[in-house]
């Protein structure tokens, strides 16, 4: 019998070509790689030996007979190593390296006796011989071989099936599927042995695997070159199952901020030095750029103690500037420990806490409880507000407009709460927020303007000295093309003209889409709405939005008043008293109508009327109360 060794040959230079790529193109920075290279090698040592035994077995004649014996030696030991490095790369690809340390040992076993079968085949003969005319012969237990490489890759299969969630679904498929391609030839060369396809079988299976499995493209970030959150996710959807693992965190505040002021190109040379600089800190570990700023490394069984001195080293580190010359800064870090799966029980839960915000103002440590706290929070506030939009229970409270000039009340804001029958008041700070995030906000405004509209016709504000109610308009509302057309189909509902509302426009709505704001607020004002840029002073002001919108009203943000004079003890700051008198006047020039927020105290009253404020609001005049309660107050001080 003759063996064909035509496919051994291609086989030989297809994991050539791999052995290139994985160790000079795509590096080996995680077990798995080395898993992985270590089967290369292994294939490579086979193919080259089973060619030699080959030749020699063809022609025995020509080569001496422990050359003969030693590559088939060669060749049967690299290819039962070959079958057990599958099941081994399979346990660090789910993570059960570690975990499951007692499965991998009972799965050694089969190997352990091929081995010690093939260390005394020169005593018994079982695995193979040579007859008299030196020719290679097949033992009464050669068969074995076969059938314990072809469990390996079955159990390998039922691994990559069985926690596919360690590993990605795709992926998981692409190793079924190049595995049961690599199974082909074990059944053909049981029946045909002297056709060599095995290990070309293999080689295209574990190429197979290198384009998939080892593929780095779709997980590795390209501005810092490492693992990115895609493969994060993967990892921690494994250590939540396997357990044992601790996430570190390091977070940088305000990547936007930075980026405008040194430049992306620069801001991206520190992220990538921060990055070479984590790699190093966790070299025998994962470290991932999470996007904004935001790292982790995920480290299994490591130390508290290690921690420690991680959590030391890297608070020290972030002392020190990164980048070179006028573009080296200086950054605030937060430092996060989260082990799993104890201080989080999703990969949801995870990634909430590693996306949450780092204010930046000082180096602080990761309160993870916290984070989930408020995320649970939020959910509920969700769930708070669906179902008051799905009961229509919303509430409209009023809050009157003090006019200087008349001495009554000429206005009201609306102001929407949230009160739940279970969990009491929810803060407007609390659901709004939450409602601009999830798009609800359209819906709750949309209620607030008709109830506003149907209470200012049914309970005859007008009559009562109303002569416009202030409705909020929310950042989401004003970048929505469609808000004339609902409005108008209120007032028409109810006979009102545009006039008995003016619409309240935050100093952070300015800051957004200024075009799209620019178009709905001249269409509206085209209906006839008024308008009011609500918070003024509060951080976002810029002179140029004043001058290009139709506002009729400058409402002062209540911090202003207070920090010019105290509610509670009366005294001021000098330089607030100064710049509330000429931010006053100033306005005053430009002839817009002031109002001031978070009017307490009769003293402050007084302080603003002699500024000649226009407007005055306040809990001194009333807090925001229901419309019942608004509209008998109005009889009193209106009367």
């Amino acid at each position: 019998m003759v063996y064909r060794i035509e496919f051994d040959i291609a086989a030989v230079f297809v994991t050539l070509f791999m052995l290139y790529f994985i160790v000079f193109k795509k590096g080996l920075s995680k077990h798995a790689n080395r898993v992985f290279l270590g089967m290369l090698v292994l294939n490579f040592v086979s193919e080259i030996s089973d060619i030699s035994a080959s030749l020699t077995d063809n022609d025995p004649q020509y080569y001496p007979f422990f050359v003969q014996c030693f590559w088939n030696y060669v060749y049967i030991l690299a290819h039962i190593l070959t079958a057990y490095a599958l099941v081994i790369y399979v346990f660090y690809l789910i993570g059960y390296e570690k975990s499951k340390r007692n499965a991998l040992t009972a799965a050694s076993v089969p190997v352990m006796i091929e081995i010690l079968l093939l260390v005394t085949n020169p005593f018994h003969s079982l695995l193979f011989y040579f007859d008299a005319e030196r020719r290679y012969c097949h033992g009464p237990v050669f068969g074995l071989l076969y059938m314990t490489a072809l469990a390996y890759m079955i159990y390998s299969c039922y691994l990559a099936i069985r926690h596919r969630r360690g590993i990605s679904i795709p992926k998981a498929k692409g190793l079924v599927f190049f595995m049961m391609i690599s199974m082909i030839p074990i059944v053909i060369q049981i029946f045909f042995p002297y056709y060599l396809l095995s290990l070309f079988f293999e080689a295209i299976g574990l190429m197979g695997i290198l384009f998939t499995i080892e593929n780095k493209d779709d997980i590795i970030n390209p501005t810092t070159g490492i693992l990115n959150r895609f493969a994060l996710q993967t990892a921690l959807d494994r250590a939540m199952i396997t357990g044992g693992h601790t996430l570190i965190l390091f977070k940088i505040p305000n990547l936007n901020y930075y980026n405008k002021m040194i430049g992306f190109e620069n801001m991206n040379g520190i992220l990538n030095r921060i990055s070479s600089w984590l790699e190093k800190m966790f070299s025998s570990y994962s470290v991932y750029d999470c996007g904004r700023g935001h790292f982790a490394a995920l480290c299994d069984g490591i130390s508290e103690e290690a921690v420690d001195k991680i959590r030391s080293e890297s608070m020290a580190r972030f002392e020190k500037p990164w980048g070179k010359g006028k573009f080296s800064l200086i950054f605030p870090v937060q430092f996060g420990v989260i082990h799993l799966p104890d201080d989080a029980k999703t990969v949801e839960n995870l990634f909430m806490i590693i996306d949450a915000p780092f204010d930046g103002k000082l180096s602080t440590e990761l309160d993870a409880g916290k984070v989930i706290a408020d995320y649970e929070r939020n959910v509920l506030v969700e769930r708070l507000i669906d179902k008051a939009l799905k009961n229509k229970s919303f509430e409209v409270y009023y809050q009157p407009i003090w006019n200087y000039t008349t001495g009554k009340v000429q206005s009201a804001e609306a102001l929407c709460r949230l009160i739940d029958d279970e969990y009491g008041m929810i803060p407007p700070d609390e659901f709004i927020p939450v409602s601009e995030r999830n798009g609800s906000i359209l819906e709750i405004g949309k209620f607030v303007f008709d109830e506003v509209c149907r209470s200012y016709k049914e309970d005859r504000f007008k009559s009562l000295g109303i002569e416009y109610v202030e409705v909020n308009l929310s950042v989401v509302q004003c970048m929505s093309r469609d808000l004339k057309e609902e409005f108008d189909a209120t007032l028409e509902k109810y006979s009102l003209d545009a006039e008995c509302i003016n619409l309240e426009i935050t100093e952070s709505a300015t800051t957004q889409n200024r075009k799209i704001l620019l178009d709905t607020i001249e269409t509206l004002k085209s209906r006839g709405f008024t308008f009011s840029l609500d918070d003024y002073g509060t951080g976002y002001s810029n002179i140029t939005y004043m001058y290009e919108m139709p506002f009729s009203i400058i409402k002062i943000d209540k911090s202003i008043l207070w920090k010019a004079m105290d509610p509670v003890t009366g005294e001021g700051q000098r330089n607030a008293v100064i710049y509330l008198e000429n931010t006053v006047r100033m306005l005053k020039d430009m002839d817009y109508h002031i109002l001031v927020e978070g009017v307490e105290t009769l003293e402050q009253k007084m302080f603003l009327e002699k500024l000649e404020v226009d407007y005055l609001q306040g809990y001194y005049f009333s807090k925001p109360v229901r419309k019942q309660v608004f509209t008998d107050y109005l009889k009193v001080v209106n009367a």
